[in-house]
């Protein structure tokens, strides 16, 4: 069964106990994805996935990684045409970790300039592989031609120009504008009980 709560801010939450293993998967879902983007600012959603591993004033981005790795889990993201999803899986008795910093990086993440140029490099580096695979260019030209007037026409990525040209403030107003807790859905299923875990939700992301 699949408990279903709505907290005051309208972050929507889901719950599945699931009490075969001791672990608990942690996923925070946010309405956003490539078709919320405009021509000349094309993979603003994917670059925005990409600046939120890289700290808060509580989370350095140096500390991230260790700290869930310290604790035996694993984490990672992606982006798509209409949503951006994080996910943490962890040892049960660990999950509050991710929670914390879920809560944390929603609305304190910093877009520090010099994380936003370093990153720029990566995200052309990862748009330059791309092209280097036929299917890449195919999937992109019929994509565009199937939708001609729609957001869907433009890959997740962005195009190479736009990528060449967003700035940190394009960056920080996209993450402020949908990174809110009535645009998320939370999804959290494993070993713990519901009552509880929905109290220690709250706590954080009330």
């Amino acid at each position: 069964m699949i408990t279903r709560y709505q907290l005051n801010n309208g972050l929507t939450i889901q719950m599945k106990e699931i009490h075969t293993a001791p672990l608990i998967s942690h996923w925070v879902w946010y309405r956003v994805g490539s078709r919320n983007e405009k021509p000349g600012m094309t993979g603003l959603s994917h670059w925005v996935e990409h600046m939120q591993f890289k700290g808060t004033p509580q989370f350095p981005s140096k500390v991230l990684d260790k700290a869930i790795s310290r604790d035996g889990g694993v984490w990672n993201a992606f982006t798509y045409l209409d949503w951006t999803t994080f996910f943490e899986t962890l040892p049960a008795d660990k999950i509050e970790l991710a929670i914390q910093l879920e809560a944390d990086r929603m609305t304190n993440s910093l877009y520090e300039t010099h994380e936003v140029e370093s990153e720029r490099q990566v995200v052309i580096s990862e748009r330059q592989g791309s092209e280097n695979e036929p299917m890449f260019r195919l999937d992109e030209a019929v994509q565009a031609a199937t939708f001609d007037s729609h957001p869907y026409r433009y890959r997740v990525i962005g195009e190479m120009k736009d990528l060449e040209l967003i700035q940190r403030d394009d960056l920080y107003q996209h993450y402020q504008t949908y990174y809110t807790p009535n645009n998320a859905v939370l999804s959290i299923a494993g070993d713990f009980e519901t009552p509880r875990m929905l109290e220690l939700l709250k706590s954080y992301y009330g």
